[in-house]
């Protein structure tokens, strides 16, 4: 297997820190320097038409999209448990996924570019509107997060599931941004279990 990736990117991240967790190891991976263009590359594009990462080669099949790639390592070793131990727990896991690309990630994601990539890049002030309004839904985010561990260590069932990997890798920039997670105690808890995973430690950007 083959892995096109961008080291500072969640999206590649969550898929580092499956395969991480699993002890699943890439034949190959490789940098696509999105700062550079190289993600635009006519070959690039070849393989992935959304000119993003992650990608994932194995033998015939090329996949992108950070959470499919996900459930497809996940798959490779089911006794792990990521991907559930029913329907129940299969369908939950997969409303974090669509939760976590649909209402969280977007503006993680504006957070990222707007508060650290442009001054890295000498791209100019902030956004202070977007910016103001992503912090705010953030931490909307947040309070749903919060709401749904109540009671439990990990989202869905008694253990560690995609669900946790993939909403976790979305904060992976959490303290450089700021972000008030110890205002609300049942994420900062969840998210103190995660970080101690040492495939959480071994994917940091």
């Amino acid at each position: 297997m083959k892995l096109y990736h961008f080291p500072a990117s969640p999206n590649s991240r969550r898929v580092q820190l499956t395969a991480a967790y699993l002890g699943i190891t890439f034949d190959e991976q490789q940098v696509v320097d999105i700062t550079k263009g190289e993600q635009k590359t006519p070959e690039y594009l070849a393989l992935n038409p959304n000119g993003l990462t992650p990608t994932l080669v194995d033998g015939d099949l090329v996949l992108w999209e950070s959470r499919a790639i996900a459930q497809y390592l996940a798959a490779k070793k089911p006794e792990a448990g990521l991907l559930g131990r029913n329907e129940t727990e299969r369908a939950d896991i997969a409303r974090w996924q669509c939760w976590d690309v649909g209402h969280l990630m977007p503006y993680m994601f504006t957070l990222v570019w707007e508060v650290l990539v442009k001054s890295m890049l000498k791209l100019g002030a902030p956004d202070q509107p977007a910016v103001d309004r992503a912090y705010e839904q953030v931490g909307r985010c947040l309070g749903v997060l919060d709401a749904c561990l109540t009671g439990r260590q990990y989202l869905v069932g008694g253990s560690l599931t995609l669900a946790d990997l993939t909403v976790a890798a979305s904060f992976t920039y959490a303290e450089a941004l700021k972000l008030p997670v110890g205002d609300f105690p049942q994420v900062k808890d969840w998210f103190g279990r995660i970080q101690a995973l040492e495939a959480w430690k071994a994917t940091q950007p």
